[in-house]
């Protein structure tokens, strides 16, 4: 078994992988119930979660630190000075593939017993993680604008429903507003389509500036997006249309191309569908354009 090792900045980097299980350290028994565990979700977060309390059965373990393969992958405690750092062969990131690795934190220093099974373990995670990575991005792709990065439809529907769904639950409100950029077409027919799609990101950084982090913003196709909002009131909502507005207006690329849009926006009512709720603001928007454009009509 060749591992070799070198320190820096007091962290410990296992720089290639195990070949082999250590069947001498861990029975087939052991094995077989670690893989059962690793192999029953396809779901990154819950597989983190899952690989996390196999190792915590083994070995005196504290964290794991994945942000490399999503940000949100911090498992419990992430501090200390014992921690060993070993990597996962190129996998796809941010639609780009490359190595990353893995952090493991740790009370105590591992002896070399331990090393060797957190080898083993390490070794038999690499390829349900592979897996859960690769569906990640796959569903990415299906939910999102390949151009801005913005959700697309199929992620609107999404979303939407699990708020529909949180709201049956526990009462709580939101709102949706249907943007559709004014005087686009001819962006497109006087200048091409490099300097239109220029156009439609500048939209789309807007729209997704103009809410806050936790909300989302959507294209749906051609010049016209949408985003989902946390709101109580026809005020709320209202504030955010005129951000939006403002925005666009200052900006200078939108400016010397004489680009605004129309907004039209709804709040969620009671036993509203998708389809519903969508329609009303889209019937709204459409409304703010035959009223002259650059405007917000509510619903």
């Amino acid at each position: 078994m060749d591992i070799s090792i070198f320190q820096h900045d007091n962290i410990t980097v296992e720089s290639s992988f195990l070949t082999t299980v250590e069947s001498e350290l861990l029975s087939s028994e052991q094995i077989n119930v670690v893989l059962n565990q690793l192999t029953s979700t396809i779901d990154l977060a819950t597989l983190a979660s899952l690989y996390f309390s196999q190792l915590d059965k083994f070995l005196p373990l504290t964290g794991i630190d994945m942000s490399e393969l999503d940000p949100s992958l911090k498992i419990e405690n992430c501090q200390g000075d014992v921690s060993v750092t070993m990597q996962v062969p190129a996998c796809s990131l941010d639609f780009g593939k490359h190595a990353a690795f893995i952090r493991y934190y740790f009370d105590e220093p591992l002896s070399p017993n331990l090393r060797r099974i957190l080898g083993s373990l390490h070794q038999l995670f690499t390829k349900p993680l592979m897996h859960a990575l690769e569906f990640r991005r796959m569903r990415l792709m299906a939910t999102k604008d390949p151009l801005t990065g913005l959700g697309n439809r199929n992620g609107f529907n999404d979303a939407a429903q699990r708020l529909i769904n949180r709201h049956a639950r526990s009462g709580e409100m939101f709102g949706l507003l249907v943007v559709d950029l004014d005087n686009f077409k001819q962006v497109n027919d006087k200048h091409g389509h490099q300097q239109g799609d220029e156009v439609l990101l500048t939209a789309a950084r807007i729209v997704g500036e103009s809410i806050r982090g936790h909300e989302e913003a959507y294209r749906f196709g051609g010049d016209e997006f949408c985003c989902l909002v946390d709101v109580k009131s026809e005020r709320e909502l209202s504030a955010i249309a005129r951000r939006i507005h403002r925005a666009m207006h200052k900006h200078p690329l939108l400016s010397r191309h004489k680009v605004t849009c129309s907004i039209g926006g709804s709040l969620l009512r009671s036993d509203d569908s998708i389809n519903a709720l969508f329609s009303r603001a889209d019937k709204a928007m459409y409304e703010a354009k035959e009223d002259g454009k650059d405007t917000y009509q509510a619903a």
